[in-house]
């Protein structure tokens, strides 16, 4: 199973991405999802929400943009995270800069025949 992630020169993950792995008979799937547990200025919520960033992906080629997605919805939380569905990424949004790094978590969701069970996290600057 291959995926292609984000990769640039410098700092490329800016957030903690949670990458869970399931066995399954059905074909090859992924989800991604943004778990909030911070507010924009840094202080822990009340509450933790994890909701779908867009659709299932089906597609391995997806993956790689839709992670870029996610991971600039993250850093604009002054904007609702829909608008990272429909713009360009690297489009110039308005409104507030990009926060550097955040602790909010970009979670992958793969399942397929090829994968075992596992979890792990991947954090900025590791």
């Amino acid at each position: 199973m291959q995926i292609s992630v984000p990769r640039d020169a410098g700092t490329c993950t800016r957030c903690p991405m949670e990458c869970r792995l399931s066995h399954s008979p059905d074909a090859w799937t992924c989800q991604i999802k943004i778990r909030y547990e911070y507010d924009e200025n840094g202080k822990q919520l009340d509450e933790v929400a994890e909701v779908d960033f867009g659709p299932l992906i089906t597609e391995k080629t997806r993956v790689e943009d839709m992670l870029r997605r996610a991971q600039a919805a993250v850093l604009r939380p002054d904007l609702d995270p829909a608008t990272f569905l429909g713009s360009e990424p690297g489009h110039q949004l308005p409104g507030k800069k990009p926060l550097k790094f955040s602790k909010n978590v970009v979670c992958v969701e793969l399942a397929g025949p090829d994968l075992a069970d596992l979890s792990f996290v991947d954090l900025p600057g590791l």
